[in-house]
């Protein structure tokens, strides 16, 4: 396996594969099926196989265009189906479970892999990989720079060359006897957690000895809290008042009433608070509460789940601890303090929109959604996410693996794990450059759709912003070697984080102080709580 350009092994990881590997130990093996009978060598051209996707619109625009390239390559007839969603992703093949009307492939997180695994119709590829290469011997097979090509076009799955960290998550949750786990799934769309910030606003301070030591980008929540309130002090002067319009701030120090009043004294805006009431600014601001929540309970040293891989394959919510509570209280302060809102503070489903109205000057949120905060108004960089100290730097790997189904014959099985190959490797550099991804592996970075899409000189803001993204990524998170991190899936896990979402909702608006918080969500998840 090839070591992660773009990110650091996930230390659960080590833990997970240790804990299995004991000797004398009663492993859990549900008992998923295999895919070691499959011929390979079947002709599957004009095979129809479905395929469902937890896409949204613009994104299953992106995989659609893949999938008429790959119908046009192999004949394979592929029938997606979004599903606008992963909660509705994974409620849809859990109730498919027990009518067999499941896809034959899908994308999901751990979590909803661990449920189907329990539910018995997610397909293990241990068997699929081994075979494999015999489609490099059937006639018209080729070889084309280094790579072997079944006579379809379609490359051999090269398993070793996906990055490490990308595996793992799909290589632990279900084990042989001798403690290796099986493989249930590739990676396919991956990203991370960056913070996105106002440079206008932030380089301009830079520049004047008033805020130059008291705003800037914050590295560390205490610093969030410091830089909040010094930005908090600049802006109050500016805030519209009733129907009174607000101010905007000039890159040449002065205030004006208006953009017309900016552009005549050829200046620049810096903040426009026209349109801005004072209670609705928060200069700090993050996208997904399970994100922010899971994430401070690492970098303050404690433990969100654990799994019992050795005997029972549960899992359980262990985060009522002292480390938890402190770092509650941190986000509580800064909710208090009116530095910090969720996307429930504005109505919203994320902050993207109050950050392009000035109601925030830095957001938390996905990579993956860097075209939904890209401002024609307002220049935008990129940061790596804040931290509590430097020996806890803690950012979550997100995104989400292909697995197949136990579904339809065995031609349409191996239909489906060629679609596998071409979106997982073959050409996830393409899917990558339009959706702003990160490459699964060697082959798909240094494909030539991936490289284009680097090298190009003309590029929009999206793509400029995704690029930066990509750079912070590898400068920062793998230079400075920060811990990326995906929690181990099990049947419930999707269940429990769609409960602790609610943590940081239920601090900002005061529902209950913080042991309080812990204790509601605890009685919602009382399944998944130890005796």
């Amino acid at each position: 396996m090839k070591s992660l350009k773009l990110l650091l092994i996930a230390p659960f990881a080590v833990a997970a594969l240790s804990a299995v590997t004991s000797c004398g130990t009663a492993r859990f093996v549900p008992g998923s099926p295999d895919t070691d009978k499959i011929d390979v060598t079947l002709d599957t051209r004009g095979t129809t196989i479905t395929m469902w996707s937890g896409f949204g619109s613009d994104m299953s625009k992106c995989l659609e265009d893949r999938l008429e390239e790959f119908t046009a390559k192999t004949g394979i007839i592929v029938k997606h189906e979004s599903k606008s969603g992963y909660p509705n992703l994974l409620k849809a093949i859990n109730l498919a479970s027990t009518s067999g009307s499941f896809p034959n492939i899908a994308n999901g997180y751990p979590d909803h892999f661990a449920s189907y695994v329990k539910s018995n119709i997610l397909l293990r590829l241990d068997g699929l990989l081994e075979n494999d290469a015999k489609r490099g011997d059937v006639t018209g097979a080729y070889t084309q720079n280094g790579k072997r090509f079944g006579a379809d076009g379609i490359k051999l799955m090269d398993y070793e060359d996906f990055y490490d960290d990308y595996v793992v998550e799909n290589e632990t949750l279900e084990f042989k006897e001798d403690g290796t786990g099986y493989i249930l799934g590739v990676p396919f769309n991956k990203s991370t957690e960056e913070m996105v910030y106002n440079a206008d606003l932030f380089d301009w301070a830079a520049k004047q000895e008033a805020w130059k030591d008291r705003i800037f980008v914050p590295k560390t929540w205490a610093e969030v809290k410091s830089v909040g309130t010094a930005v908090k002090e600049l802006v109050k002067p500016l805030f519209k008042v009733g129907d009174t319009a607000g101010k905007i701030l000039a890159d040449d120090g002065n205030v004006y009433a208006t953009s017309a009043e900016v552009e005549a004294a050829n200046a620049k805006i810096v903040m426009n608070m026209t349109a801005v009431l004072e209670k609705d600014f928060r200069p700090f601001t993050y996208d997904a509460g399970a994100n922010l929540f899971i994430t401070l309970v690492r970098q303050y040293g404690g433990q969100y789940t654990e799994v019992d891989k050795t005997k029972t394959g549960r899992g359980y919510a262990v985060f009522d601890s002292d480390e938890t509570r402190a770092a509650l209280t941190m986000l509580k302060d800064l909710f208090d303090s009116g530095i910090a809102a969720i996307p429930s503070f504005y109505n919203e489903l994320y902050c993207s929109n109050a950050f392009k109205a000035y109601k925030s000057v830095m957001n938390v949120g996905s990579t993956a959604g860097l075209a939904n905060i890209t401002s024609n108004a307002i220049k935008t960089k990129i940061a790596p996410i804040p931290y509590k100290d430097a020996d806890h730097k803690y950012v979550i790997s997100q995104g989400t693996s292909l697995g197949l189904f136990n579904k339809g014959t065995d031609k349409q099985k191996l239909a489906a794990w060629k679609l596998m190959v071409y979106l997982s490797q073959q050409d996830n550099g393409q899917f990558a450059a339009d959706t702003g991804y990160y490459p699964t592996c060697d082959y798909s970075y240094n494909s030539d759709g991936y490289q284009e899409y680097l090298d190009s000189t003309v590029k929009s803001d999206t793509d400029k912003l995704r690029l930066a993204s990509a750079e912070v990524n590898n400068n920062e998170y793998v230079e400075n070697h920060w811990n990326k991190f995906v929690d181990p899936g099990f049947r419930g896990s999707a269940d429990i984080r769609e409960q602790v979402e609610l943590i940081p909702g239920y601090l900002m608006t005061n529902t209950y102080d913080v042991q309080g918080t812990i204790d509601a969500i605890y009685r919602t998840i009382s399944d998944y709580i130890k005796d």
